[in-house]
């Protein structure tokens, strides 16, 4: 509100100056307002005194020599001038006063009726229209650095208002979205008809608040937390309406792949389980067909009939590895790597095997960083994706396979839930097959999870994949579209860790166990047996105990008198941790294996208990006779003595 004390700056471009002397005199008579009046007589006096923002007011005549006022009043506004300005006309036109309220003239005054109260009041306006502006312009400059997207709209759904973060978000600008219908541009593929219910619920309830999926200009789908509110001029009528976006999308994502995680961890639980009771069931008939061989050697038919078993026995015990191997990730041996070489290794099969409808192009970068990992399962990986990809192409395509140097930022690293930032090797594969919806792409590292007809999958090739990468401290980025294809990123970690040494005391033939005393510890009495008869047939003395409680019995009685252990894990109480610990406490020098088919913390705790070896159950009997000659040392020492 202006007061008898304010003094308002004005500037008067007119080109008369006996008119300049009048409209002094009028102003002089002011009432309520002091004014200072400044005087400019030509066009680009005026227009360079105007632009410079310092007045409080600016009267303009019409007529300016060659141009006109409503010509230095559009040019004004274009450069920006905040000035109210009011236009004097000699005579009254209506065409010259709509157009000069269209160029955004704060007022129009006819010379011819202006008198002192008449100017004052015209000024007085001008004031308090230039403040309110100015109050206006501060607030859109505070709202456009919300980080929200703030939009408003008129009751046709077309956009009156978008601030800066509404252009952030969405790649629109101001300009492209003013007078626009922003649901023709973010909601082309509102299939659900999702925007219509947000819109009828706005209007019935007066806001409306959920999440809305928008495309971008550059064609990327967002998602926002979206809250509409419907707008009233004071008789109540819906004027307008005001929408605050704020992007989830990034939260989303961390939400679905955290969600993932958690399904996975409890699926590999799951299994785990199925797969310990499974192993068990399997250890009898791989430990039993080896004595049955030995024993019907002479005997074809049951020869063959025995390897139908044996091989039936090995599929199963290969599903039970997967399963593990998923469930509680894959350890295998670590060497320093380049990937390249694996990568060559991998095209040369491709290129052999796939079908010629199949083109496989492959760029490696050059000075590719060295991983640390398992060549052999990284391959597996690699081979699994290509053969997904090919399979994903039954009319032909084009296979890519890219590995590049790429590092993580912390922004990066928080787009996955698995990633740290740091130096890794990026592998992509993708094709240009089928693609998948958004439904499959989210379980395909689901184990038993398979989109291939019943019998051409077993659904653990990507499951498998996936613990692999976790196992090697890595993870796995997917994107697919239906009818376009598939991509996926592999990221290893760089690493500088030397090699692991392999021992190979137990490689090469298979020597006799040379009566070395063995103790065989399980709840599962059908495995003692097997175990006991597979390991006689190949030379060693064998006790079995069934649970832990019959060893710690000896322990204490102080008959406990064998050259090696092989105890399960999962028994009744005592469990094979607690044989381990007692055994270590009492008999440090009899070495321990351990063996178990279920997937938990328990087989790392029997390796720091104390136990040399750990067999993943099922086993066989070469793997049970390799694990007894690398404890025992049977290649290197004499036959144990007999005692």
């Amino acid at each position: 509100m202006i007061t008898a004390t304010d003094t308002l700056n004005v500037l008067l471009i007119e080109d008369d100056e006996d008119d300049y002397l009048i409209t002094r005199s009028l102003l002089s008579k002011a009432q309520v307002i002091d004014c200072d009046l400044e005087w400019m007589s030509s066009y680009e006096e005026g227009l360079e005194a105007v632009l410079s923002n310092q007045y409080d007011a600016c009267l303009v005549d019409y007529r300016l020599g060659a141009k006109t006022g409503l010509d230095l009043l559009q040019e004004a506004k274009a450069h920006g001038c905040r000035t109210p300005i009011i236009l004097l006309t000699g005579q009254g036109d209506l065409k010259v006063d709509i157009e000069a309220m269209e160029a955004g003239a704060a007022d129009y005054l006819n010379k011819n009726e202006i008198d002192a109260p008449l100017l004052e009041r015209s000024l007085r306006y001008a004031r308090e229209r230039g403040e309110a502006e100015e109050r206006i312009r501060k607030q859109a400059a505070l709202l456009d650095k919300a980080r929200d997207a703030i939009i408003a709209y008129d009751m046709d759904g077309r956009v009156i208002y978008w601030n800066k973060s509404a252009e952030r978000l969405t790649g629109w600008s101001k300009e492209e979205m003013l007078g626009e219908k922003a649901r023709e541009r973010l909601y082309e593929h509102d299939q659900n008809g999702v925007l219509g219910d947000c819109w009828e619920t706005m209007m019935a309830s007066g806001e409306w608040k959920g999440e809305l999926h928008q495309q971008t200009k550059g064609g990327d789908e967002i998602v926002v937390e979206s809250r509409w509110t419907l707008v009233r001029e004071t008789d109540g009528t819906p004027e307008s309406v005001l929408v605050i976006n704020t992007d989830i999308t990034e939260r989303k994502r961390l939400e679905s792949q955290f969600l993932r995680s958690q399904r996975m961890e409890s699926i590999g639980r799951l299994v785990s389980g199925i797969a310990h009771d499974l192993g068990n069931l399997l250890v009898p008939i791989s430990l039993g067909v080896k004595v049955l061989q030995q024993r019907f050697s002479d005997d074809e038919k049951a020869s063959r009939t025995l390897s139908v078993i044996q091989n039936s026995a090995e599929r199963g015990s290969d599903m039970v590895d997967q399963v593990l191997a998923f469930a509680r990730g894959v350890e295998g041996e670590r060497v320093a790597l380049q990937l390249g070489t694996i990568i060559d290794d991998v095209q040369n099969i491709t290129e052999e095997t796939f079908p010629e409808e199949v083109d496989v192009d492959v760029d490696v970068e050059e000075d590719l960083q060295q991983i640390v990992g398992d060549a052999t399962q990284i391959q597996q990986v690699l081979m699994n994706l290509c053969v997904n990809a090919r399979d994903a192409m039954p009319e032909g395509g084009t296979l890519t396979v890219r590995a590049e140097n790429v590092t993580l930022d912390q922004s990066d690293a928080r787009m996955n839930i698995d990633a740290e930032p740091g130096a890794y090797v990026c592998v992509t594969v993708s094709d240009t097959g089928v693609g998948m919806p958004e439904e499959v792409a989210d379980k395909i590292f689901e184990p038993f999870f398979s989109t291939k007809p019943e019998g051409e999958g077993t659904g653990l090739g990507l499951s498998t994949a996936y613990s692999i990468v976790k196992g090697h401290d890595g993870f796995i980025e997917v994107q697919s579209e239906e009818g376009v294809g598939t991509t996926f990123r592999i990221f290893w970690p760089v690493s500088q860790a030397e090699a692991k040494p392999v021992d190979d005391s137990a490689s090469g033939e298979l020597r006799d166990g040379k009566g070395a005393r063995v103790l065989v510890v399980d709840d599962e009495e059908n495995i003692l047996n097997t175990a006991k008869d597979a390991l006689e047939q190949a030379g060693y003395r064998v006790e079995t105990a069934q649970g832990g409680g019959e060893v710690l019995q000896q322990l204490r009685a102080h008959q406990l008198d064998v050259d090696v252990v092989i105890t399960d894990i999962v028994m009744p109480d005592p469990d094979g941790l607690a044989v381990i610990e007692r055994l270590r406490a009492e008999r440090p020098e009899v070495p321990i294996i351990a063996a178990s088919g279920l997937a938990d913390e328990r087989t790392d705790k029997a390796l720091a208990a104390g136990a040399e070896e750990f067999l993943s159950k099922p086993f066989t009997a070469e793997k049970l006779q390799s694990a007894l000659q690398r404890v025992l040392r049977l290649n290197d020492e004499p036959a144990a003595s007999s005692r």
